[in-house]
């Protein structure tokens, strides 16, 4: 929901040096949408010697909470009214929070980093795990992995010195012995058994994205989950060694989403529902990403994906692509045979290498995708980096009508095929809308009128009312 910025509009913002590339405007303001809130974010670009007085003027502005960025998030602790115990063990402070006579500060990087592990299921309970880096990116992770009741934490890098300071306050401060430090020479000599390692340096950010802390191949056989806390470029070389020995890696960009939740549920006394935070992720993988100049139609089988699609192809000049054919042209046998011989599992993994690899190859194309590939939940943000999703909408009666009498349909090959596509549509419809762009009713229109109607609003133009009332706001 947009408003008006009046009198009762909340200042929040972030300080920084530099602040240009910052996403977090992003996140809270989406957030404002979300939850119809009278606020906004903006970014404040701060010298290291106007950091005391940015402070101070900020809460004299009434400026109802900030972020902290680099490289204030130390020096920010001697300007505040009060620090949160967890920021003071990790020596740094990202959010400030007001109080009646000042700021209170917090470090929301660890529970960030936190929720971000839970919502992939990645568990550091009794695991051994491993810091690439000592700063403050490291130190914020040691506190997490303690916490987490890792078995044994092990901090490598060049300094050991650095390392050490990291391992012994972490140590010290919850009465363990779980941290340990080396250098990065003596990888070697880490236990042989599967780790969960963390890149905290920023080694592979633009333009050296190819920079790796560590690049012997060794290192990354005993790799079973890698996080780097990078979130641009979406995979970094030290994510892609780690999926060449067979390991699964991610990058940071939940770490980003959720630290900025948290901040924004200490400002407004707030919970974020996951399914919120989901949509503020899409956007924030979406603004960093971009959309494709494709267009892709998505919607419950027997919508007219393919007859759409060719008419767009038709009237338009878009080259037309169906991910059906593709896989059934790569694999030579039909969609049914699949599901038949490989099993549905291994077809949804195949749609995911099909979307990966049209988003590198696709250009101006008009792709017809499969009724269940939005399911997948990493395949929603590849359709929308992909291209401007469509959902094409069919009512129930419309599906039967148009596919009663098919036999090529592997998921209605069933005793009640109309009682499976209830079932199927119910689950299928709100993901179809959470995934699209624009939404677009098919039935009693000709194909030639829904081809326009698609093409009229391709780059987002809501003023067509042919367009559902109901679509999405991006």
């Amino acid at each position: 929901m947009k408003h008006q910025i009046d009198g009762h509009t909340k200042l929040l913002g972030v300080i920084g040096d530099p602040i240009e590339h910052t996403l977090s405007p992003v996140i809270h303001n989406t957030l404002n949408e979300i939850l119809g809130r009278n606020c906004v974010y903006v970014p404040f670009h701060v010298k290291e010697t106007g950091l005391r007085s940015a402070v101070l003027g900020a809460f004299d502005l009434n400026v109802f909470g900030m972020n902290v960025t680099v490289p204030h998030k130390n020096a920010v602790m001697d300007v505040l009214q009060e620090v949160d115990e967890v920021a003071k063990a990790i020596g740094a402070v990202n959010t400030l929070v007001r109080s009646e006579n000042g700021y209170k500060g917090y470090n929301t990087d660890m529970e960030g980093l936190q929720r971000a592990l839970h919502s992939d299921g990645i568990s550091l309970k009794n695991r051994t795990v491993v810091l690439l880096g000592a700063g403050g990116a490291a130190k914020a992770v040691a506190y997490m992995c303690i916490q987490e009741q890792a078995k044994a934490v092990y901090i490598l890098n060049r300094t050991l010195e650095k390392a050490k300071a990291i391992a012994a306050s972490m140590n010290e401060w919850f009465h363990c012995n779980v941290m340990q430090a080396m250098t990065l020479e003596e990888a070697g000599s880490l236990p042989q058994e599967p780790w969960i390692v963390f890149q905290c340096t920023s080694l592979g950010l633009p333009p050296h994205t190819d920079a790796v802390v560590i690049d012997d191949g060794m290192f990354y056989q005993n790799v079973e989950i890698g996080v780097d806390l990078i979130y641009n470029p979406a995979e970094t070389r030290f994510m892609h060694l780690v999926k060449e020995a067979g390991g699964r890696a991610y990058n940071g960009l939940k770490m980003l989403l959720y630290q900025g939740i948290i901040a924004y549920e200490l400002w407004n006394e707030v919970s974020v529902t996951e399914q919120q935070a989901e949509t503020v992720y899409d956007r924030l993988y979406e603004t960093l990403h971009g959309t494709g100049d494709n267009l892709v139609l998505i919607g419950f089988m027997g919508c007219g994906k393919t007859t759409i699609g060719r008419e767009l192809e038709r009237q338009y000049g878009y080259a037309f692509l169906d991910t059906d054919a593709y896989i059934e042209r790569r694999l030579g046998k039909s969609i049914s045979r699949v599901f038949e011989e490989d099993g549905e599992s291994y077809f949804r993994e195949l749609e995911t290498a099909v979307l990966q690899e049209m988003i590198r190859t696709a250009s101006h194309c008009v792709i017809a995708t499969g009724g269940g590939m939005p399911m997948r939940r990493e395949n929603i943000r590849l359709l929308r980096e992909l291209g401007h999703v469509c959902y094409l909408t069919v009512s129930e009666q419309g599906v039967w009508e148009r596919l009663k009498d098919s036999h090529d349909r592997p998921l209605l090959e069933c005793e009640d095929p109309r009682a499976r596509i209830r079932d199927l549509l119910n689950e299928r419809e709100p993901v179809y809308r959470q995934a699209a762009h624009v939404i677009v009713q098919t039935e009693n229109r000709k194909p030639e009128e829904i081809a326009e109607i698609i093409y009229q609003n391709r780059t987002g133009c809501e003023s067509n009312e042919s367009i559902s009332s109901e679509r999405t706001k991006y």
